[in-house]
C-alpha cells in the first residue's frame, strides 16, 4: 500500500488555508495542517499499521469538516 506523505499533506492544507476567504474555513484547514504536522512528527516511530489508522483517522476528520472541497456554501 503506498503512504501519503503527511508533510505533502500539512503544506496542502497551508496552501488551502492561505487561498481561503472564509475565515472558519481558513481555521479548520489550519487545525488539519496542524494534525498532519503531528503526525509527520512521529512518523517515523510508528509502524505501518498505525501510520495508515493515523492518515485514516486524519483524513475522516477532513471529510467530516470540511465537506466541500470547493469552499462552496450552499444557499
Amino acid at each position: 500500500m503506498s503512504m501519503v506523505d503527511p508533510w505533502e499533506k500539512a503544506a496542502d492544507c497551508e496552501r488551502s488555508a492561505q487561498a481561503a476567504i472564509d475565515p472558519h474555513r481558513r481555521a479548520m484547514l489550519q487545525k488539519l495542517r496542524d494534525l498532519w504536522v503531528s503526525l509527520a512528527n512521529r512518523w517515523n516511530l510508528m509502524s505501518e499499521a498505525e501510520a495508515a489508522a493515523a492518515v485514516e483517522a486524519i483524513n475522516r476528520r477532513h471529510i467530516r469538516l470540511l465537506p466541500a472541497s470547493g469552499g462552496a456554501k450552499a444557499a
